[in-house]
């Protein structure tokens, strides 16, 4: 009902290996090439490019393309979707703290796209900001992806410009 104890972290982190040897071991109909990248993918989706993952602490380019792919978008369903020690955590508090991991966690060629592209998919949705106002999403500022352009009535906000102002919400 909680987080996980250090026991049980160390129990959950070898579903990664325990995925890899499944997979490896499968009679796929596919080319082999496509069975390797889904063994890469499940055996090394949680290493990260400062070398401080799991299992094996692969770092930088050690790290296979599709492993580093998945791990973004991994993370970023973790952190939005509901935990029994948590809920849901804002996309864009998420997109905030994955930009600030940008260079340490991930290959910035990689997850800077994801970033963007995730944040203006929010173009046009209704948010809650942090000072309880509720408005729409329309415009992403692309220096500042957690910080888009929000309309609350007839005033547009540009909450890169609004210190201590954030999107609280999605609604």
């Amino acid at each position: 009902p909680g987080r996980l104890t250090d026991e049980e972290f160390k129990i959950m982190k070898s579903h990664s290996e325990i995925g890899a040897s499944m997979i490896r071991n499968m009679d796929f109909p596919q080319d082999k090439p496509l069975v390797r990248t889904a063994w890469e993918i499940c055996r090394w989706h949680h290493e990260r490019w400062d070398g401080r993952g799991y299992p094996d602490g692969l770092k930088g380019e050690e790290i296979p393309i599709s492993a580093q792919i998945v791990s973004i978008a991994d993370v970023y369903d973790a952190m939005t979707s509901a935990r029994v020690y948590r809920g849901a955590l804002c996309p864009f508090e998420v997109i905030d703290t994955m930009y600030k991991d940008a260079f340490t966690k991930f290959e910035p060629e990689y997850i800077l796209p994801f970033l963007k592209n995730v944040a203006s998919s929010y173009i046009n949705n209704d948010v809650r900001l942090s000072d309880g106002r509720i408005g729409k999403v329309v415009l992403i500022n692309e220096n500042a992806l957690s910080l888009p352009i929000v309309q609350c009535e007839d005033e547009f906000i540009d909450l890169s410009k609004t210190r201590g102002l954030t999107v609280s919400a999605i609604l």
